[in-house]
């Protein structure tokens, strides 16, 4: 009975924790896109968003319309996604069904990201990247924290593009700190530049296996098969997913 009042309190913490940083990000999109169909600054005006040149180039196809947040998120993102911790041991301590390898797959990598990139080097702090990495993070997070049948469908449907975008923003953010590489540059890389790369590069496996657990996660929760519609009410006999 403890631990289920433990992980109601826990969960609607970090509920609303993730509900305010997409309301601050989304305030700081809103506040800045005052020319909706114009670019919201032009490309010789940007200050160093990356490190090499392929990351320069990827940020300036978005950078124009899609404006910097972590001033506006930064505080509240901090101490919210650390609060992520938590879950790590709610899965040691058996007070969650979920899997421990997904588990510490995405708390591990948000954390290395927050900690280990964004609060490190201040280029990443104008990274359009940053926001939509952001966007995709609390989204998830505020769906994810259902209570309402519909909510638990939009849950296990949103993942489709929300975990690309986030895991795609999360390796172009990491990017954006490695060293230029051309011209044999990367003979020079420090021990951190190379466990940089190696972390962008294990990205896409990372999606994958996070991709196929909420696959099977979406088919066991929301069901297959006959009578079972689109957006129809879950099984009742489902097991919390995380």
């Amino acid at each position: 009975m403890v631990a289920r009042w433990y992980l109601a309190a826990f969960n609607a913490v970090s509920a609303v924790g993730w509900a305010y940083v997409l309301f601050l990000t989304a305030s700081a999109l809103l506040n800045e896109s005052t020319y909706a169909y114009l670019p919201l600054r032009f490309p010789w005006s940007f200050m160093p968003t990356a490190t090499n040149d392929l990351s320069r180039y990827l940020v300036s196809l978005i950078a124009p319309y899609v404006p910097p947040t972590h001033s506006a998120s930064w505080s509240v993102l901090a101490p919210v996604q650390t609060l992520a911790t938590l879950e790590v041991v709610h899965v040691l301590l058996g007070l969650v069904r979920s899997p421990l390898p997904t588990t510490v797959i995405q708390v591990s990598s948000r954390l290395i990201l927050v900690w280990g990139i964004v609060a490190r080097f201040p280029n990443t702090h104008i990274n359009p990247f940053y926001t939509t990495m952001l966007l995709a993070w609390s989204l998830t997070e505020v769906i994810r924290a259902q209570v309402p049948f519909w909510l638990t469908w939009l849950r296990y449907t949103t993942f489709y593009f929300l975990y690309p975008l986030g895991a795609g923003s999360e390796a172009l953010v990491a990017l954006s700190t490695i060293p230029e590489w051309k011209n044999g540059r990367y003979a020079n890389w420090s021990p951190e530049a190379w466990a940089k790369a190696a972390m962008v590069l294990i990205w896409i496996p990372g999606l994958c296996i996070m991709y196929s657990h909420m696959l099977q996660m979406r088919r066991k929760v929301l069901g297959r098969g006959k009578g079972q519609k689109l957006g129809g009410k879950p099984r009742d006999n489902r097991a919390k997913a995380e």
